[in-house]
């Protein structure tokens, strides 16, 4: 091959290639020198002065591979001097760093297939001690993060009608919970905070002025009150809107508390096949396949209740999708409450008296059609992240990590 063709593969335009020393059967040894003559002198700044004394050796840097040849990179260790700051220093290389051995493009490469899987199986992959790995992983972490953080933020602030999404996720289900903050319409998450407390969302915005400096349109949360009370305080004039996922999931879970009180009161058989099919009582009816509607209508039919309950739960769905408009959207919601008052039975009446506190932000979701589908499968993102880890001690790391997980589609841009 010829020289010129491994400088181009090589992609360091400071280098010079001279010569490949070996080729054995899994690495690749080549010889460089810099194609400049000498270097400007770090403490004045001037190349005229500046003399070559020599060199140290060669230096053997590991870089990617070619043709899946560990490739190792030999190149001179050249002493200077600059005559008029009577400074010696030497040689800069740009594509390594200082006393390295691993070029930037490697570490760089390294870094990011550690980033879906682990530091031992990238290992495994570059040939390397998993320790090294690990250590060039979190040398690249925060400086990744803060690249990241300051991308995400600075299109936060400029984007026009922006979108947030705020939700919260276990870090030990039923004892500690973090909080996510999203914009919806980038597509990023911006920030993570411990807790999901009002004192703790207080704390964050007052320690955290670019957040309050943010300008939404809207945004999406799940019916906990402290969110509401939070955002309301922090933006007042945004739309809040109840996520639909979740205000869907008190409907689907009052069918089945339905479900559950019919059951007993079936045959045997018939109640075997109510409890064995339950689960296609929850998704809209037009995403079933024939031989599941088929099922589906078997299950209706074993009780008018049930049937009145499931009916009530499509209409839930058909108005959500198909409102024109948020006046139309706000009596439809009100027709929908009073065909579910005709329902005698406790699951419904409290899912009602829910939907009832919250009816401005469920109808919201019609000035501002957004819900937090996104946000949850970050969380998915996020579960994986945190058992591949086994959950990062370190608090700055583990949240960094969190960080480029979830804004991985932005790195490499």
């Amino acid at each position: 091959m010829q020289i010129q063709y491994i400088n181009e593969m090589l992609d360091i335009p400071e280098l010079q290639v001279r010569q490949i020393r070996s080729m054995v059967a899994d690495e690749l040894h080549i010889e460089a020198i810099p194609r400049s003559y000498k270097q400007c002198c770090p403490l004045c700044k001037s190349d005229q002065n500046v003399i070559r004394k020599g060199s140290n050796g060669m230096r053997t840097v590991r870089h990617l591979p070619v043709f899946a040849k560990k490739t190792f990179l030999h190149v001179p260790s050249i002493r200077l001097s600059c005559t008029t700051c009577e400074a010696g220093f030497g040689w800069f290389y740009e594509f390594v760093g200082p006393k390295q051995r691993y070029s930037w493009l490697f570490r760089f490469h390294t870094f990011e297939q550690a980033l879906g899987s682990t530091a031992a199986h990238s290992a495994r992959m570059q040939q390397l001690p998993t320790s090294t790995v690990q250590r060039m992983h979190n040398e690249a972490v925060p400086v990744e993060c803060e690249r990241i953080e300051k991308h995400v933020w600075t299109e936060a602030k400029e984007m026009p009608n922006l979108v947030l999404g705020v939700d919260d996720f276990a870090i030990r289900k039923g004892h500690t919970y973090n909080t996510g903050i999203h914009n919806l319409k980038g597509e990023t998450m911006l920030d993570l905070l411990p807790g999901r407390k009002l004192n703790d969302l207080r704390a964050y915005a007052n320690t955290h002025p670019d957040f309050l400096l943010l300008n939404p349109k809207a945004v999406v949360m799940d019916l906990a009150q402290a969110y509401h009370t939070w955002i309301s305080e922090c933006f007042p004039h945004a739309i809040r809107i109840a996520d639909r996922f979740h205000v869907h999931g008190y409907v689907i879970d009052s069918v089945q508390e339905v479900r559950k009180t019919v059951q007993p009161t079936l045959s045997p058989r018939a109640r075997a096949y109510l409890k064995a099919h339950h689960r296609l009582l929850n998704p809209p009816v037009e995403s079933l396949e024939e031989e599941s509607r088929t099922r589906l209508e078997m299950l209706l039919t074993f009780s008018p209740l049930l049937r009145s309950v499931w009916e009530w739960k499509e209409a839930f769905s058909t108005w959500y999708d198909c409102s024109p408009s948020f006046s139309a959207a706000k009596l439809g919601f009100e027709r929908w409450c009073k065909q579910g008052e005709k329902m005698d039975h406790p699951a419904v009446r409290s899912t009602l008296k829910t939907m009832r506190n919250w009816n401005i932000e469920i109808v919201n979701y019609h000035q501002c059609r957004w819900t937090n589908a996104t946000v949850e499968g970050r969380h998915n993102r996020i579960k994986a992240f945190q058992r591949r880890h086994y959950f990062t001690r370190n608090r700055s790391r583990y949240k960094a990590g969190i960080l480029i997980e979830c804004n991985r589609h932005r790195m490499f841009r």
